[in-house]
């Protein structure tokens, strides 16, 4: 998930019309803490500016973040097969400052709500618990996993889930974004790795997508689309809306297409629409991609709010960049909707 920060002025207006005054109120309340604390949440997100190269992205993503209020902190793990067949895994665990859950699962103070599911020859949630997490240098470690290394050579191990990732030989090998605009921020770090080893125990090789995300924000609704093809090229498209039944544009928006050189090619206005159960149709204007659901996961989040995440592993056998057709490929559709303060 990416994209550039935005103004909170234009937000608030935006969400006003779709959800009433009530919201300004209750957002308000809820973070006034934080528009007292900004300037420690400024030096926080600071930590990995681009301004800094990223000579120890290992510290922010080892690292357990003081939350203010409305502040969420998460993990997101996402690895995808290259050698054929539509083998993937996720893993993905987070908080929020406040009482809050993930599929009913504790997500606030010293526990992170924590999901794995896998598809190798069929679907497999491997993990659904709530889960003290530990955090030191080099690590993350629950009674159930443990993600551990040193930029670029981590390994992490789920169950007969067993995966080392090490940097590419070439492209792109991690990306970050920190901005924040008044009582609102964000700090995002995201690592692009080989990923070797055994899904649901059986062999495994592919690509692995492994993010950091510490927010101040609402979240609102969006849709992030994630597709490797067969020759490690890969697509990437992100819009928020205000609301579910929003089908323009949104009011954020990123896309690219990046080759595994590296070289990347930012993409013009684009739009998701849902077919069918399970037909995903992504069109641009100088791009299309349609997508059908193998496997799903759904998330519901409550607290300061209510908030569905559904995660959609998808085939991608026809798509168009520049009117030149593009190999086969694997990935990952967000489908998120509600508001969480």
């Amino acid at each position: 998930m990416a994209g550039n920060p935005f103004s909170l002025g234009k937000l608030e207006r935006k969400l006003g019309r779709e959800y009433g005054d009530w919201l300004f109120k209750l957002e308000r309340k809820a973070l006034g803490k934080g528009l007292v604390r900004r300037a420690g949440l400024a030096k926080f997100f600071s930590s990995i500016s681009p301004a800094r190269r990223f000579r120890n992205p290992d510290g922010f993503f080892f690292k357990a973040a003081s939350l203010p209020a409305g502040g969420k902190e998460y993990w997101f793990i996402n690895i995808v097969s290259t050698q054929g067949g539509n083998s993937q895994l996720v893993l993905t665990f987070g908080r929020s400052d406040g009482k809050t859950t993930v599929n009913g699962k504790a997500a606030h103070g010293d526990r992170v709500a924590t999901v794995g599911w896998l598809y190798s020859g069929g679907k497999k949630v491997f993990l659904e618990k709530s889960l003290r997490l530990q955090c030191a240098k080099g690590l993350l470690k629950t009674d159930s996993f443990s993600f551990r290394g040193a930029y670029p050579t981590y390994e992490l191990v789920a169950g007969n889930n067993k995966l080392r990732l090490s940097k590419p030989e070439r492209g792109v090998p991690y990306e970050a974004v920190s901005a924040t605009v008044g009582a609102l921020g964000i700090g995002m770090l995201t690592m692009y790795l080989d990923a070797k080893g055994t899904i649901g125990g059986k062999k495994f090789e592919g690509v692995g997508y492994v993010q950091k995300v510490v927010v101040v924000a609402p979240f609102i609704p969006w849709n992030w689309v994630r597709l490797v093809f067969a020759d490690r090229s890969v697509l990437d498209f992100f819009t928020a809306r205000l609301s579910r039944r929003d089908e323009g544009y949104g009011i954020m928006q990123t896309a690219t297409y990046r080759l595994a050189s590296g070289k990347t090619f930012a993409l013009g206005r684009g739009r998701l629409r849902r077919l069918g159960p399970n037909r995903w149709l992504l069109e641009g204007k100088d791009f299309s991609a349609s997508m059908k659901t193998y496997a799903s996961k759904p998330f519901l989040m409550r607290g300061r709010g209510e908030f569905h995440y559904d995660e959609h592993m998808v085939e991608c056998a026809d798509f168009t960049f520049k009117n030149a057709s593009k190999p086969a490929g694997i990935g990952i559709i967000e489908d998120a909707y509600g508001l969480l303060l």
